[in-house]
């Protein structure tokens, strides 16, 4: 059976951290009244004008980051975000399966499914725009297929 720590780890080292900041600041606390009975200056007045230049650093670096995940946040949702991709052979007795539909979309549904069909000959490559998850041109099956698969559907066989 576990215990606490095991079945959460997440809440167990929070609970460390806290209690090791706590104690950081009873320890901080009682130097401050040692000091002022022994006619030292507070611990506030001892703060290092060094760690007060560090800690705007730390507070400007913080702020740029925001920044950067904001600016990535708002891109995010038109990077592809799905895939899906279903090799077949669309030619009978004409080789393997060296054909192949590929479903690329972002995080509107949005983008392509491109098609190559090889042959022996040559190779053939269609494009087909992708608008919410929906295509103005007439799709195959395994174009249909590999848009599932973009989409985070379970594969369909296609037998």
């Amino acid at each position: 059976m576990p215990n606490a720590f095991e079945a959460q780890p997440q809440q167990a080292y929070f609970i460390v951290v806290a209690a090791v900041c706590g104690l950081i600041l009873l320890l901080l606390i009682a130097r401050a009244r040692r000091g002022r009975r022994a006619g030292v200056a507070p611990v506030a007045a001892v703060v290092d004008g060094d760690v007060l230049g560090q800690l705007a650093e730390v507070q400007r670096r913080v702020a740029a980051l925001e920044q950067s995940v904001g600016r990535i946040a708002e891109h995010l949702p038109h990077a592809v975000q799905g895939v899906g991709v279903v090799r077949y052979n669309p030619f009978p007795n004409m080789g393997g399966n060296m054909s192949f539909s590929l479903a690329l979309l972002d995080g509107d549904a949005n983008g392509v499914v491109l098609s190559v069909l090889n042959n022996r000959d040559s190779a053939r490559v269609y494009g087909k725009p992708i608008e919410a998850g929906r295509s103005a041109h007439p799709l195959s099956a395994e174009e249909l297929q590999a848009l599932a698969e973009a989409r985070g559907r379970q594969r369909v066989s296609a037998r």
